[in-house]
């Protein structure tokens, strides 16, 4: 169940919704089978929404399967499936797993982004929580950002491409809800608000936890193109239903805002407090 996350400010906003050894070009496929699409295109969202679980895709980065050579292998038996086996080449496939909702509507649509946002989103599905505090951590402390800005720099090299300096819209929203919440509930308002801002466009990554089981302490996630994106996204009916919850259920709330600032052709990175 996703934390229900909310934006300060007078406008409804929603927060968005064995390794192998690499060889030269950072690719190494298992068989011939699971060789990987062109370096341009990804593989298919089933790859991902077949075998994980909603705690893989929370805190293993299950969906990094999907972007060969910059996270988990794909199991080739998963490539070899009937309904697969021809969609690997010659197909290009521009869905992306970027959130822990795997339904095709809740998908991150690549063709609807520019590149330096396309690659940005691919390496974001690395994301991954550094510590079980993660709640509670500083955000920079919190998650793998090292590792997210190495897959950048990777996809980007592949593609020959120079990526240029910019900075992507963070919200952050820190909660503790009461043991007796119903989750269920919560959950079903956190995945229509995700479709929400799916359907507005721009968010690039959604990340979630799970509820402390002891103290109900979590962390929600979202990462946009821009603030005026996270804006368009959190205008809807389903956001404001999910705002009410948030104000009656949970016993904290808090929301931070932050920029992720990626230098010039990826070589540095910073997360920084977002001033407009």
């Amino acid at each position: 169940m996703g934390a229900l996350d909310f934006l300060s400010g007078l406008v409804p906003e929603w927060p968005f919704g064995a390794p192998v050894k690499p060889s030269d070009d950072g690719l190494e496929p298992t068989s011939a089978a699971a060789a990987p699409p062109p370096s341009s295109e990804i593989l298919p969202p089933d790859v991902v929404s077949r075998t994980a679980t909603a705690d893989d895709l929370k805190f293993h980065a299950a969906a990094s399967r999907q972007v060969p050579g910059i996270g988990e292998p794909v199991d080739p038996s998963i490539i070899d499936a009937v309904d697969l086996s021809g969609r690997l080449h010659g197909h290009h496939n521009h869905l992306l797993v970027a959130s822990p909702y795997v339904d095709e509507d809740h998908l991150l649509d690549l063709d609807t982004l520019s590149r330096p946002n396309q690659l940005l989103a691919k390496a974001l599905t690395v994301m991954n929580a550094r510590t079980r505090e993660y709640a509670v951590e500083p955000y920079v402390e919190a998650f793998n950002w090292g590792e997210i800005a190495d897959a950048l720099r990777k996809l980007a090299r592949r593609e020959s491409y120079m990526y240029p300096r910019s900075e992507f819209y963070i919200i952050v929203f820190r909660s503790r809800l009461p043991s007796d919440a119903d989750r269920e509930h919560l959950g079903q308002l956190d995945k229509d608000a995700h479709l929400e801002a799916v359907q507005s466009g721009q968010l690039l990554k959604y990340w979630f936890g799970t509820p402390h089981p002891d103290t109900g302490r979590n962390l929600a996630t979202c990462i946009w193109r821009h603030r005026d994106d996270a804006k368009k996204g959190g205008s809807g009916p389903g956001h404001v239903r999910a705002m009410e919850a948030v104000r009656s259920i949970y016993l904290e709330w808090r929301v931070e805002r932050l920029k992720f600032v990626v230098e010039e052709n990826a070589s540095s990175w910073s997360i920084e407090k977002w001033i407009d």
